[in-house]
């Protein structure tokens, strides 16, 4: 990316002038992923996704699609300004009940709760991505996904773990949110390990799980129940059960909204167009897909016709935030 690189939100573009670096290239900081656009996805939703991608991670991990390499960098640079939005918010939400009146705790607490919700259920598509990306990368004999992906799980550890520590320490907490939290907490859990059963039937990936005695467990009850029920079947009744688990107990209004929708549609473009094509669930953000190959296509034209060095030394072309219509 150049210097000149802009990000395109509800409201046309705005200018990049702080940054860090993926993979040598600079990209957004913090401080340029503080202004949300007009993009709209719940972390709700990306237990939907990570369960439609557990199902059908088999039949992807069989094939030989390659993970896109703008998808790739579109997950990290939205996954990481997440990550910056949410350890802003906790540190200023940490001060606030330090140092606040009694009287004020319920509101900080109430302004807080979006996000500690938000971390732990938008955990669950964290570990299921980073576990079909090791499996992926160790199939091909290649280091492409797993670096990536294994960079945004550790710093969503840290999310959660300073989540969860502001649970227990933080002041005032009462226990018509506290229960209800924890009840989340332990809910998420069950599912990842669950989701991550049906990967670890085909790969080893049970270390990314809570508790990998779980995760084994479902894997081998999958194993055995595989051709039992059709895929669509198990597809529908898991994503029921999904609605159900994280419906009305979650606060209606999100804390990163965009960048929620940003990663699923990342996520979503590396892989292939035969997972999404009968489901009409998952297909409001097939465009970002196209879009994503589009981008990689034009990229390699470029580097064959370029007289210059290749493209991987030289800055890279420009990509917009891709926000696909809802």
């Amino acid at each position: 990316m150049g210097t000149g690189t802009r990000f395109a939100n509800g409201n046309g573009t705005r200018p990049l002038r702080q940054r860090s670096l993926y993979n040598g290239e600079q990209v957004p900081n913090a401080i340029h992923c503080l202004d949300e656009n007009d993009s709209s996805m719940h972390a709700r939703e990306h237990v939907q996704l990570a369960a439609y991608l557990a199902i059908h991670a088999p039949e992807y991990l069989r094939g030989n699609t390659g993970h896109s390499p703008v998808a790739l960098e579109q997950y990290w640079i939205a996954s990481k300004c997440r990550l910056d939005r949410w350890g802003i918010r906790l540190k200023t939400h940490s001060q606030l009940l330090e140092s606040g009146s009694a009287m004020d705790l319920p509101r900080f607490w109430n302004a807080a709760r979006p996000v500690i919700e938000e971390i732990l259920v938008s955990d669950i598509l964290t570990r299921v991505w980073i576990s079909i990306c090791v499996a992926h990368d160790r199939i091909q004999r290649k280091s492409v996904a797993e670096p990536v992906a294994r960079s945004v799980f550790l710093g969503h550890m840290e999310a959660r773990n300073r989540a969860l520590n502001l649970l227990l320490h933080g002041r005032g907490l009462e226990a018509t949110m506290m229960v209800p939290l924890n009840r989340l907490r332990r809910r998420t859990e069950r599912w990842t390990d669950m989701l991550l059963g049906y990967v670890a039937a085909d790969t080893d990936v049970n270390s990314f799980g809570y508790d990998q005695a779980r995760v084994r467990e479902f894997g081998s009850d999958i194993r055995s129940e595989r051709g039992a029920t059709p895929k669509q079947t198990s597809w529908t009744l898991l994503l029921e059960t999904a609605i159900e688990a994280f419906g009305n107990q979650l606060v209606s209004e999100p804390a990163n909204a965009d960048l929620n929708r940003d990663i699923a549609s990342a996520v979503m473009a590396c892989f292939g167009a035969d997972l999404f094509d009968q489901n009409t669930v998952i297909n409001p953000m097939w465009e970002s897909r196209i879009l994503h190959l589009a981008d990689d296509a034009q990229s390699l034209v470029e580097q064959l016709l370029s007289p210059e060095e290749p493209v991987v030394k030289r800055q890279r072309r420009e990509y917009p935030r891709i926000t696909p219509r809802v």
